[in-house]
This record gives C-alpha cells, structure tokens and sequence, in this order.
C-alpha cells in the first residue's frame, strides 16, 4: 500500500481504492480507480499552491508537496487507465 501523510491530508492507494483522509471537511473518502478520471492537477498559483482534484475531491497543496504528490498521482492515474 502506498501512503502518502502531507501538512493537512494523507493518502493511500492499494492498487484500486485511493483513500483521502482529512480533505476540506475532514471527511475520508474512497474511490475506486474504475470509477475515476484520471486525477489533474492545475498549475500553482502566485502564492505557490496548486489545486488538486481526485474524483469530486478538490484541494490545495503547496508546491514542496506536490513534489511529494506528483508521482502519487502518476501511480493512481496509471492505475485508473488500466482499469479501463
């Protein structure tokens, strides 16, 4: 399982559910990658923070993380389109 802890999220991926614990109401959310489009990230804004959407989860990360996140979201969308 690959887990993922940033300042305010943490991840896990087991190869077909993606969990995302501590999202904007602090709720933990599951996905099943045959049920998802492929993650997208959009560019950083002038204070350095990206928004991030997986499934109808949207967040914001700054950009020390989503140097951490990238190959996250690489692994989950390579995952996403093999299910299809």
């Amino acid at each position: 399982m690959d887990e993922l802890i940033l300042r305010t999220l943490v991840l896990q991926f087991d190869g077909r559910v993606v969990e995302i614990f501590g999202g904007p109401n602090n709720d933990v959310i599951r996905y099943h990658v045959a049920l998802l489009k492929e993650p997208q990230a959009g560019p950083p804004s002038r204070k350095g923070r990206s928004m991030v959407t997986i499934g109808s989860s949207s967040f914001y990360i700054d950009d020390d993380e989503m140097r951490l996140l990238r190959p996250f979201l690489d692994k989950l969308a390579e995952a996403i389109r093999a299910a299809r």
